[in-house]
């Protein structure tokens, strides 16, 4: 039970990271850990300058077993749907939302480091 608690606790940690630094660049957070049906979305963030509405996975890695800057890698096609289908419930329990445009992101923790994949709008 304790490596569980660990690996929310870190887990939480990285999500304050990742939404320190998105607030830090021009993001409005909207939501932290929404659930919806078959989905959880880690952040969801409104760019305020392009009004973007953005949802954010945040992943750790510890070892750098994959390309770093390529989205595709981060996040695999099936979690990918669950992203996309939280992020429509989101939208449609949200109906005053004002955006332009929408993406997927991914902030990665790894080390020291948070890299910032911007997802295809």
């Amino acid at each position: 039970m304790k490596r569980r608690n660990t690996t929310v606790e870190k887990g939480r940690v990285g999500e304050q990271l990742a939404a320190t630094l998105l607030a830090r660049t021009g993001y409005h957070i909207l939501e932290r850990n929404y659930r919806s049906p078959g989905s959880e979305l880690d952040i969801v963030a409104l760019h305020k300058k392009s009004r973007t509405l953005v949802c954010v996975e945040v992943k750790r890695w510890v070892k750098a077993y994959y390309p770093v800057d390529d989205i595709r890698y981060a996040v695999p096609m099936t979690k990918m749907f669950r992203l996309r289908k939280g992020l429509s419930h989101f939208i449609a329990t949200h109906p005053r939302l004002e955006y332009d445009a929408m993406r997927i992101d991914v902030i990665l923790l790894y080390g020291n480091r948070l890299i910032h994949m911007k997802g295809e709008q």
